[in-house]
């Protein structure tokens, strides 16, 4: 495949002193740090406290970004080859991973028909942290993927219309735990899987939490940055037909 959106993950340094001292403990290899972690992940969350809130369940302010492949299912049902699927979906997971470690998130997980990335912003007053790599992140994804779709395309006897790729992102405290690997536990994770399953191909949705701090920006944001912002109210479960509040954010070109 020689399509530019791939992008090569990059081998985490394990050579520095202050990885040396963090892997001596041994939770490093327990948790799976160099696959999750950002490089200069230590920048970010000192090794001593990382550590500390996986043993103590401590919970720490976390943005929270969960990515869907749509129509993922009819993908595969379609797909020419199983074996080319699974690589055209491997090649665009560690072009996620790669995006993401240049915009300091971690990766969580291949959910099978996405991700989940999130951002360590720690305290209460910090939540505003990280949201322009949050929205570079976004807009370097959604930029690559209709190459993406192609190479899909290409594998494909039948292409449903609305092949995309959604976006949902919420924040607040969450828990670092060891199940296997480091994993994320809290209702951010709930919020940003509500917000993606509303989302329309190529749309990122902002819970409230974020949301609504960005509409105040957004004539400058739209003016300065082409990123366009607009309040909707989304049907869920719990709140029925009323629906909850959230926030659309698309990228112009």
């Amino acid at each position: 495949m020689s399509g530019h959106w791939k992008m090569i993950y990059m081998k985490r340094n394990q050579d520095s002193p202050a990885f040396d001292n963090y892997h001596s403990s041994n939770l490093s290899d327990e948790i799976g740090l160099p696959f999750h972690a950002p490089d200069e992940w230590q920048k970010i969350i000192p090794p001593k406290e990382l550590e500390r809130l996986v043993k103590t369940g401590d919970q720490v302010g976390l943005h929270v970004l969960v990515g869907d492949i749509r129509k993922s299912t009819f993908l595969m049902k379609e797909s020419i080859s199983s074996k080319r699927i699974a690589q055209i979906t491997r090649d665009f997971m560690k072009a996620v991973k790669d995006t993401a470690s240049k915009n300091e998130g971690w990766f969580d997980k291949f959910t099978g028909d996405g991700f989940i990335i999130y951002w360590i912003y720690g305290d209460e007053d910090n939540q505003q942290k990280y949201i322009s790599q949050i929205l570079s992140f976004s807009d370097a994804l959604l930029s690559i993927f209709p190459e993406v779709m192609n190479e899909y395309r290409t594998n494909s006897t039948n292409f449903p219309a609305d092949i995309g790729l959604s976006l949902g992102i919420d924040s607040g405290l969450c828990t670092l735990v060891n199940i296997e690997d480091l994993n994320i536990i809290g209702p951010p994770v709930v919020g940003a899987s509500r917000m993606v399953a509303e989302a329309e191909p190529f749309e990122v949705l902002f819970n409230v939490s974020i949301g609504a701090w960005l509409n105040k920006d957004k004539e400058r944001l739209a003016r300065d940055y082409g990123i366009c912002i607009e309040r909707k109210n989304i049907k869920t479960t719990e709140y029925g037909e009323t629906g909850q509040e959230a926030y659309s954010v698309r990228f112009q070109k």
